[in-house]
């Protein structure tokens, strides 16, 4: 069954192929097609996804690239905008395509559009 939603969906993806970047109207039948399919936003829309546990870990997930690598200040770009994590000793644990781990001593977490 959810074989047959993932093909709904990747049709209405591809259906403007002139255009490569989805519109809103697109967005809008994703983001009804995962309510009413109870899928999480982040596997429809590839949100990004921050998890940070205490003060020293934070993990992300669907992200595009990083930016800025530096001891105090760790820039990230998403899909949505950019992510700047700002601390003492900051580096990056493990970096997949999929997720990545900082750690260090994590002060500030700021979200640029």
């Amino acid at each position: 069954m959810h074989d047959f939603y993932f093909f709904v969906i990747r049709y209405i993806m591809k259906k403007n192929k002139t255009h490569r970047t989805r519109t809103s109207n697109d967005e809008r039948r994703i983001d009804g097609f995962s309510n009413h399919l109870q899928f999480p936003q982040d596997v429809m829309c590839g949100v990004v996804i921050v998890t940070v546990t205490g003060r020293r870990e934070i993990m992300i997930e669907n992200f595009k690239g990083i930016i800025v690598y530096e001891d105090e200040r760790i820039q990230i770009q998403t899909k949505d905008c950019k992510l700047t994590i700002l601390g003492n000793h900051l580096k990056v644990d493990y970096y997949t395509n999929e997720e990545m781990k900082i750690v260090g001593r994590i002060h500030q977490i700021c979200y640029e559009v």
